[in-house]
């Protein structure tokens, strides 16, 4: 059996062998041997040239000389079999006839299986075609553990989450009335404001200079705490309003929706809900959206929550990089296509680095300081795209710039 034979159709990696023996013309041979059977294999002299192989390559077999500089690997290899990253690579010891006892110690400690010198090919073959198999399975079982690992969390965050719509949803139904009060009020103290400042400016002649400027700084304080009242106070009513169409909305009901206002207002909501966390300078989100685009059917709450993950990524991602967010741009496009919707989500801020686009959708995975949030936002976005027959892909690069583009069937 050779290499190939051992692996998957759909796998067909070349399978990594590091040889250990001290004597060049013996390592030479077996390299060479194995090499013609179809593996890459690599060769160490010592222990710290294997060590050093070791950590810069992911090995699948290790062929260990039973003595090295006239000195046993008995103790190299218990240290191999205790270290986390190596122990379930199989080791096949080298021995001559007069190793037994040594042989036994070393199958006790954890080596796979030994070959005696001369070796012979047959066996050669077949013994490290069964390491081969065996550190294939156990890779594969590792692979499957960790997608059951991660299934389990996003089930439990999908519970939370759940958990949490019903908490949000009766929070929100809880501060809406008094929030009201706080909006009316404001309205009521601005418009006393004014008739204040009316009957000031029709007494002032009856008042003395002092007395006026007094009043008059004094309702000009009162008039713009007034104002931001008000605002901060419709801001939160907006976030409140958003929240309760979340909560409420099921992500399976679809009917014929506008995108370009599904945008439109996300991104309103996306810039109250960062004034109302006290950031007020922020990047100007420009829209760029295409007046052809017909009604299609999606969930609209849900969709508006994937835009919203986006968006707040590519904010994040300007306000982060930026002193003077007025150098800061985000643009949104949208495009009717013969087939899809498109949209365009592009950012000029530190964009994403090579080695971890491939986990940006991944849940829990964030670059974000600890405390920022779960990592579930593009997660949430990718799942929530997928589920409406579409498909969400990214460009960037870092430093420069990043851009998601969002693509949805009609």
């Amino acid at each position: 059996m050779d290499n190939s034979e051992v692996l998957d159709d759909d796998t067909r990696k070349v399978s990594k062998i590091l040889v250990i023996d001290d004597q060049e013309s013996a390592r030479a041979l077996l390299k060479r041997r194995l090499s013609i059977y179809g593996y890459e294999v690599l060769a160490a002299a010592n222990w710290e040239q294997a060590t050093e192989m070791l950590s810069q390559n992911s090995m699948d077999v290790v062929f260990l000389n039973m003595f090295i500089g006239g000195v046993s690997s008995y103790e190299f290899l218990t240290n191999l079999k205790e270290n986390e990253n190596y122990k379930s690579i199989p080791v096949i010891m080298i021995s001559s006839d007069s190793d037994i006892e040594l042989i036994v110690r070393c199958i006790e400690a954890g080596a796979e299986d030994y070959l005696t010198k001369p070796l012979n090919q047959t066996l050669l073959k077949a013994r490290l075609s069964n390491c081969v198999a065996k550190k294939e399975a156990y890779d594969k079982e590792i692979a499957y553990l960790a997608k059951i690992e991660q299934g389990q969390k996003q089930i439990v965050a999908q519970e939370k989450m759940a958990s949490l719509g019903v908490l949000v949803n009766s929070i929100s139904q809880e501060l809406k009335n008094p929030l009201n009060f706080v909006i009316n009020f404001a309205e009521v103290s601005a418009e006393v404001c004014e008739e204040l400042t009316k009957k000031i400016e029709s007494d002032k002649n009856g008042i003395s200079a002092d007395f006026y400027a007094f009043l008059s700084d004094q309702l000009g304080k009162f008039r713009s705490n007034v104002s931001k009242i008000s605002e901060y106070g419709k801001n939160a009513d907006k976030i409140i309003r958003f929240m309760l169409d979340q909560s409420n909305t099921s992500a399976g009901q679809k009917s014929p929706g506008n995108i370009n206002k599904i945008i439109s207002q996300t991104i309103t909501m996306l810039l109250a809900t960062y004034k109302t966390n006290g950031i007020t300078k922020l990047p100007t989100i420009d829209t760029v959206l295409d007046g052809a685009i017909p009604h299609i059917p999606i969930s609209i709450q849900s969709f508006s929550k994937a835009i919203y993950n986006i968006l707040d990524n590519a904010v994040f991602s300007v306000i982060n990089k930026f002193e003077d967010i007025s150098t800061g741009k985000v643009i949104v496009k949208t495009e009717n296509t013969p087939e899809t919707v498109e949209i365009s989500i592009y950012d000029n801020g530190s964009g994403i680095k090579d080695e971890i686009k491939s986990k940006i959708f991944n849940p829990f995975f964030t670059t974000k300081t600890e405390g920022t949030g779960p990592g579930l936002g593009l997660s949430s976005a990718s799942e929530i795209i997928s589920e409406h027959n579409g498909s969400i892909t990214v460009e960037s690069t870092a430093g420069e710039y990043a851009e998601f583009v969002v693509s949805v069937k009609k």
